[in-house]
């Protein structure tokens, strides 16, 4: 594959603009070729490619798949123009966030080429596996979101439309700088669900801080699940949930907010004091938090959209009132009580000093239920020991809700049972276009649903 100019721009120059690349010392690259010298230096570059998919995600990706489906679910009672712009449905090609979550996730790309390319060096056979594990998920799991977020949908009929360029070579000298044209879906998916394979081949079972195998796993459940492959993204939730490594938290609540991974969490995006997302005017907890430490109090969640979908005794449908410190907080929605606060709150993004959620026990629950009920509908069978209603009854009753004598669930059920459980945690928009809902009188497949290639891209590459 072709190497594309963006990466050296935003992988080497940290930030700068690229017509600021001849203003780079000549020394850096010498550091960079000194870098993939080294079992060191390839560790590091694997972290640099975690950190900028965190960055990614809790800035942006999980702001867009929840704010660009929304119908009234959410009130951004904000200043920030992207989030107007994302409400409104009304993105253009200098659209910031479509921008800087281009430039991070080819970036973090790569750096995954670069560790890909120098893995000979590491003499140990176990620590060279599992750095290609880690560098393998990133670099699959970011081109997969690459395409849900900017090309058509997979369930418009979009498997041999154009998505993005697919860069598989590391960029590190000027003199490498091509400008590539998009891949197709297909061509796209298919490094997708090989790295993800091989990833969940190579990662180690029981890895807390990044990716293991189950992570893996998972991913490839969100990718079968997309191409409606519903076999085989049964299996691979039934793998995750079966292997007796996760178990759902006692409540819905104590899965967020936690600075150690929860016995629910596949994986989070790891945070620390030094490198949240999120305290600078970014991230989610800035944005959907209302308290006395942490929040700008300005995405106010509709109280008619949580009396309209959640049962009165479903815990995660809660609205707590009358609390003013978030060591308080203990249910799913609470009356905001910090800066400017202007109605209810979700209670999943209190803090941006802890993880982020990104894959919870639940999703595997939910994927293996909505996968097999559609095998069913389709004359098939189920994978698995639970039938769908038997999964979606665990979903429930760890939600307080009695499941005595539940009638067996259809796949709209089962839908809405994930709608109630995912909400605000960045699946909405993909799960809309999988469904092909559409979004108010916007159709699913609508380019209005689409992020917009960087206007700075396809000014630079007349390929794209």
């Amino acid at each position: 594959m072709k190497k594309n100019m963006i990466l050296l721009c935003f992988f080497l120059a940290f930030g700068l603009g690229c017509t600021e690349k001849l203003d780079i010392e000549p020394t850096y690259y010498d550091d960079i070729d000194e870098a993939i010298r080294t079992s060191d230096g390839l560790q590091s570059l694997m972290n640099g490619s975690y950190a900028n998919a965190r960055y990614i995600y809790g800035r942006y990706w999980y702001h867009i798949a929840e704010l660009l489906p929304d119908t009234g679910e959410i009130l951004f009672l904000g200043t920030y123009e992207e989030f107007h712009d994302l409400s409104n449905k009304s993105l253009v090609p200098t659209f910031y966030y479509s921008e800087d979550s281009w430039r991070y996730a080819y970036r973090s790309i790569n750096g995954c080429n670069l560790v890909l390319e120098n893995l000979d060096i590491i003499e140990d056979p176990e620590k060279r596996a599992e750095l290609e594990g880690h560098v393998r998920f990133i670099r699959g799991t970011l081109y997969f979101d690459l395409v849900r977020f900017f090309s058509l949908p997979y369930g418009s009929g979009a498997i041999s439309s154009l998505a993005v360029p697919l860069v598989t070579e590391g960029v590190m000298h000027p003199d490498q700088i091509t400008y590539p044209s998009k891949a197709t879906v297909q061509q796209v998916f298919d490094l997708v669900e090989n790295d993800l394979l091989l990833a969940s081949r190579l990662l180690p079972d029981e890895e807390t801080f990044y990716a293991n195998k189950y992570a893996a796993f998972a991913m490839l459940s969100r990718f079968y699940l997309t191409i409606d492959d519903f076999q085989k993204a049964a299996a691979m939730a039934d793998s995750v949930i079966t292997s007796g490594m996760f178990e759902l938290t006692k409540e819905p609540f104590l899965a967020y907010n936690q600075t150690i991974n929860t016995d629910e969490d596949i994986m989070t995006w790891q945070q620390t004091e030094l490198d949240n997302e999120g305290s600078s005017n970014d991230g989610m907890a800035t944005f959907y938090a209302s308290t006395e430490e942490v929040g700008r109090s300005e995405m106010v969640i509709s109280e008619d959209f949580i009396a309209s979908i959640y049962d009165v005794d479903d815990l995660r449908g809660i609205v707590q009132s009358d609390v003013y410190a978030a060591s308080d907080i203990k249910s799913m929605f609470y009356v905001g009580f910090g800066q400017r606060p202007r109605g209810i709150y979700t209670a999943k993004w209190l803090d941006y000093k802890t993880n982020t959620t990104f894959i919870r026990l639940a999703e595997m629950y939910l994927t293996r239920a909505e996968a097999n009920q559609m095998l069913l509908d389709q004359g098939g069978a189920i994978t698995g020991d639970n039938s769908p209603t038997e999964d979606i009854a665990i979903i429930r009753q760890r939600a307080g809700i009695d499941v005595t004598g539940m009638p067996e669930v259809t796949i709209d059920e089962i839908r809405l049972e994930r709608y109630k459980e995912l909400i605000f945690e960045g699946h909405r928009l993909h799960d809309n276009k999988r469904w092909q809902h559409n979004v108010g009188d916007i159709s699913w497949d609508s380019q209005r649903l689409i992020l917009p290639l960087p206007k700075k891209e396809t000014d630079t590459n007349p390929n794209l």
